[in-house]
């Protein structure tokens, strides 16, 4: 999971993600989820807090950030609703 906070008016677009991830990164390292924060949590050495992160996971159900997930077959990085998230749980989605 990748966890990102937005410049000011800019907006997310799934599908120049999708293209730029696939056109520079080795599939491995593309991440598989992205959630757009209003702002990121530091430590005190300006490093970005994870643990929270980890923790947290990627259940739409508990996390109120926008969630997004690679979706190879629409070549898109599309919401992550409750309904995919319990597919992709379920083991019915493959990611």
């Amino acid at each position: 999971m990748a966890a990102v906070c937005l410049k000011d008016g800019a907006t997310f677009d799934g599908d120049k993600l999708y293209a730029f991830t696939r056109d520079t990164l080795p599939a491995y390292a593309a991440p598989r989820f992205i959630r757009i924060q209003d702002s990121l949590e530091i430590t005190g050495t300006f490093k970005q807090c994870k643990s929270n992160l980890v923790r947290e996971g990627f259940d739409p159900n508990l996390i109120r950030d926008r969630l997004f997930f690679r979706d190879d077959s629409r070549r898109s990085y599309v919401p992550l609703g409750p309904d995919t998230f319990s597919a992709i749980r379920d083991m019915k989605l493959s990611l």
